[in-house]
């Protein structure tokens, strides 16, 4: 199978030799052919990126938040232990 480019070169050539009009226009034919796939594949492919963006914009959010509240945790956690050590090493003086 060509590549694009090779099938514009080949246009190009045809029209340096002189070809028929009927074969220029039918390679014309061919390469916009080519371009309308081209446009589709290239609209389907930017519809999946933009859901494969929406998609980790929203895992990254939830992943955010997710540590967010992990780090709350441990740091409540912490808190906590520092308030029992220091109630299990102060003088009760109500004796």
């Amino acid at each position: 199978m060509k590549t694009l480019q090779e099938d514009i070169d080949d246009l190009d050539r045809m029209v340096d030799t002189g070809a028929a009009k009927d074969a220029i226009r039918s390679q014309i034919r061919l390469i916009a052919r080519e371009v309308a796939r081209l446009e589709a594949e290239c609209s389907g492919l930017a519809q999946a990126y933009q859901e494969l963006h929406a998609g980790l914009e929203e895992k990254i959010a939830k992943l955010q938040e997710r540590d967010k509240k992990a780090l709350r945790d441990w740091f409540h956690e912490q808190a906590q232990k520092q308030a029992e050590l220091r109630k299990s090493h102060s003088l009760n003086y109500d004796a």
